[in-house]
This record gives structure tokens, C-alpha cells and sequence, in this order.
């Protein structure tokens, strides 16, 4: 089950991206597998999860923005199982930062810059795995394009994660 959290630990990466965070949420599902998972296997496992519909999604999306001149997505360049670096895209997403227990993705585009953190967080039984999201408004396009997206947003993020959970199982069985 994925739950809305409300703070992502203090030392995530995630807070030295941005100076100014206009919308941020974070969403939390354990991951339970036979073994446990790194943070690369769960960060691909995430870029290649994402369920039909919203890969349609994605393809309207860019298909509206493309004529405003917004960035729109980009096939995978990483080079393989295990091995990424920061500035590799990873899917539709570009590798920002990392560390052993933390992924930062995202783009910086003229409307709005945008984050996605998926950090792996040890429990005593356990492994969880967050994924929080952080928007930065570079302007009121940024503003106006977030509110329409907002509602997507929070539908695709809870499925990603179930679909990366899901990759995560059946890749550990």
C-alpha cells in the first residue's frame, strides 16, 4: 500500500536542489522482497515500471506542451543494469544526484524546475521506499501548466510506485 507522507529525512539530497520549493509531497510503500534492494536497482526499476496509461499520458502531455516550446520526454541513455551517473537520463528523467540510499531526478525547464527523490529508508523488518516530489515555479506558466497537472500527478506517482514494487518483487524472486 502506498501512503502520503508528509516529510522526507533530513538527509536527503533532496534539500541541498532547490532554494525554493513552491509544491513538494512524498509517497511511502514498503517494499518487502526476498532480498534487499540498492538504490540503482530501485531508481531503474522506476524508470522503466510506469503502466501503459500513463505512458499514453505522457505522450499527451507532450503533444499539448510541445508547441510552448516545454521540454518534452526522452528515451533512456543509462548504460545498463547497475551503472548510471549524474546527468544520465534515466527514462524520461535526468540524474541529478545520488548516493547510496538516494536518487534525484528531474529536469530544469523555463516554466517550472522539478525533482523526484527516491530514497530507500531502512526499517528494523523492512525496506521502504519514498518518492518525494519537489516544484520549483519559474514563472506563471509554471504555475498555470502545475495546476492542470497537479491532479495527474497525484494518481501517477502512487502507481509508479507500485509498478517499481511490483519490477522489485518479481525481479528478486
Amino acid at each position: 500500500m502506498t501512503v502520503l507522507k508528509p516529510t522526507l529525512p533530513i538527509d536527503s539530497l533532496l534539500y541541498k536542489q532547490m532554494a525554493t520549493i513552491h509544491y513538494q509531497d512524498c509517497f511511502t510503500s514498503n517494499i518487502s522482497t526476498a532480498h534487499p534492494v540498492n538504490i540503482t536497482q530501485a531508481a531503474i526499476a522506476f524508470s522503466i515500471g510506469a503502466p501503459n496509461w500513463i505512458k499514453k499520458l505522457e505522450e499527451i502531455r507532450d503533444l499539448i506542451v510541445s508547441p510552448f516550446g516545454l521540454k518534452i520526454g526522452k528515451g533512456s541513455t543509462h548504460k545498463g543494469p547497475g551503472t548510471f551517473n549524474c546527468g544520465d537520463q534515466l527514462g524520461i528523467f535526468k540524474i541529478m544526484d545520488k548516493n547510496e540510499n538516494e536518487v534525484i531526478l528531474g529536469e530544469n525547464d523555463k516554466h517550472l524546475d522539478f525533482r523526484v527523490s527516491l530514497y530507500l529508508q531502512q526499517q528494523p523488518a523492512d525496506q521502504q521506499l519514498l518518492c518525494t516530489t519537489a516544484v520549483h515555479f519559474n514563472n506563471r506558466l509554471g504555475k498555470i501548466y502545475f495546476f492542470f497537472v497537479k491532479p495527474f500527478h497525484r494518481l501517477i506517482v502512487p502507481a509508479m510506485i507500485k509498478s517499481t514494487i511490483h519490477q522489485l518483487r518479481a525481479a528478486g524472486s
